[in-house]
């Protein structure tokens, strides 16, 4: 049995990020010459909605739903090692979570969510630009807005990317190297 799972492992080819994706979507085909429509919104919001749920708890893994995921960015990072970047930018939303959750502090409990404000600060990221195979919108230095009590309060979503119509955040602080 070893024997044939041993063979089977050697000439079975291993399914790549590029198999499993064959074709980027049409508003990050690579051979786009002008950019899509910006996404709106949309589904952002209710995600964005996991996010603040996982800052009130202290827990990123409730907010993964806002999370480039890690197939998404192995196709658009065009760099040698992307899993290694990408599980670098999963340790920062990590810690900056915890972060936001510790300076919350005892209002955690009473914080609710209101809504997320895309900024005016946003851009068309070509092939080969913040070394990416495939390009994509940008939004960068949003605000997510939740009240406590009878007061707004907001903090900064840093950078979200859109994939196929739908925004995600990949750095919710200042990326740091």
């Amino acid at each position: 049995m070893r024997v044939l799972a041993l063979v089977l492992l050697l000439v079975t080819p291993a399914v790549t990020p590029a198999q499993r994706f064959p074709r980027p979507p049409a508003t990050n085909d690579p051979r786009l010459t002008e950019p899509p429509p910006r996404p709106g919104a949309g589904g952002a919001q209710e995600r964005a909605r996991l996010l603040f749920e996982a800052i009130k708890a202290g827990d990123h893994t409730l907010g993964l739903g806002f999370f480039m995921p890690r197939e998404v960015f192995r196709q658009i990072k065009g760099v040698a090692d992307p899993d290694r970047f990408y599980d670098r930018m999963l340790a920062m939303f990590e810690r900056d979570v915890a972060e936001l959750h510790e300076a919350l502090g005892e209002d955690a409990e009473r914080a609710t969510f209101v809504r997320l404000e895309l900024s005016r600060r946003r851009g068309w990221v070509g092939v080969r630009q913040e070394s990416n195979r495939l390009p994509y919108w940008a939004q960068r230095h949003n605000t997510l807005v939740y009240r406590v009590g009878d007061e707004e309060r907001t903090f900064e979503v840093r950078t979200l990317n859109a994939w196929d119509g739908e925004w995600y955040l990949t750095h919710l602080s200042e990326f740091r190297r």
